[in-house]
């Protein structure tokens, strides 16, 4: 066990999936969902090859593993393990960014019952935004639509079914999608910022089918008064708990742009309290570590036996690009996918 941290029971030194096949060259690796398959063997990783320095390059993959140890890249048919790639729109706000999958075998149309919510311009025409995408089989992707679903300029944004054990509470949604939303807040520091005097919050987008028609943003969860005063809340990665909902909160600290993870849980979706008093499950690593500038996981916790682990992104920079520690030479990549054994008993996932 982690003596500075008892929720940790063992953390990896160095990223578990190496950007090692010819399409990865130059890519930062980074875990979006990881999702068992239905036959209870392995559990399947949807991780993106992300390109700092050439985000057009970026690339939604494949990966499997038994263990959650050791992981296999499988040829999807094609020589490469790629399962989908941006529309080669230019951005003028975000990247090609793909933010959640999730399985949802009771969907009767079975062209929806893998889904996904990512971050492009899918048309010429159309402005960058929150965009849709369904799946068969999880491999051949095609986007719902030509336009986004949402146009604000928040590109930090999950999805997650309504759990059925619980009353739905509002208008029998069904979908859930947490975005970063905006406050204006003078009293920021805003030294470093790149939105200065902009508050981060989490807001809801509500939706009874997985389509067009969300309703929204609503907020859910902002800093308050018990918060320090440089803490925002970057994104929110929900998940489903035997009780209802747990979620992985990311905090930047507005005056380092360091970010780490705190755990949130939640009966309806809607009501959010904050757990551990408000400390960090997961923060950065030691100097000269892949992660020890910001850790972060859109994947939320993945079960693997009696073993529950946090598969998380980590980098040695901070939010404004500057190394954490310009001074310390890393051990390892400057970026990867990081591991973190949990107490299955803390995330209570069903």
């Amino acid at each position: 066990m982690n003596k500075r941290n008892p929720i940790i029971r063992y953390r990896s030194e160095s990223p578990i999936l190496a950007a090692d096949k010819p399409w990865e060259e130059g890519a930062n690796l980074r875990a979006i969902s990881a999702i068992p398959e239905e036959n209870g063997t392995r559990v399947r990783l949807y991780y993106m090859a992300w390109y700092r320095r050439e985000p057009a390059k970026n690339a939604l993959c494949v990966a499997y593993s038994q263990d959650g140890l050791s992981w296999e890249k499988p040829d999807l048919g094609e020589g490469h393990n790629v399962v989908m790639r941006g529309s080669g729109c230019r951005l003028d706000w975000g990247v090609f960014f793909p933010q959640q999958v999730i399985f949802d075998p009771n969907d009767e149309d079975e062209r929806l019952r893998w889904k996904m919510v990512y971050w492009d311009r899918p048309a010429e025409k159309a402005p960058p935004g929150v965009c849709l995408a369904g799946s068969k089989d999880g491999f051949t992707w095609r986007p719902l639509y030509d336009s986004p679903i949402i146009t604000n300029q928040n590109d930090g944004s999950c999805l997650v079914t309504a759990n059925d054990r619980n009353p739905i509470p509002w208008m029998d949604c069904r979908f859930y999608i947490y975005q970063q939303t905006w406050k204006y807040n003078p009293a920021l520091p805003v030294e470093r910022e790149n939105l200065p005097k902009v508050h981060r919050q989490i807001s809801i987008w509500a939706a009874k089918t997985f389509g067009r028609g969300w309703i929204g943003p609503i907020v859910v969860l902002e800093p308050d008064r018990d918060d320090p005063p440089d803490h925002q809340f970057y994104w929110l990665t929900p998940f489903h708990t035997k009780k209802g909902y747990g979620g992985f909160l990311q905090i930047l600290h507005t005056v380092d742009q360091t970010t780490d993870l705190q755990l949130v849980t939640s009966r309806d979706g809607w009501d959010w309290q904050r757990q551990n008093n408000r400390q960090a499950i997961l923060t950065p690593g030691e100097p000269g570590r892949f992660d020890c500038g910001m850790v972060f996981s859109t994947s939320g916790p993945m079960r693997v036996g009696d073993k529950v682990y946090i598969l998380y992104g980590g980098q040695s920079w901070t939010h404004d690009q500057q190394p954490r520690y310009p001074d310390v030479e890393l051990a390892g990549p400057e970026a990867g996918i990081g591991m973190a054994e949990v107490d299955p008993g803390i995330l209570d996932i069903s």
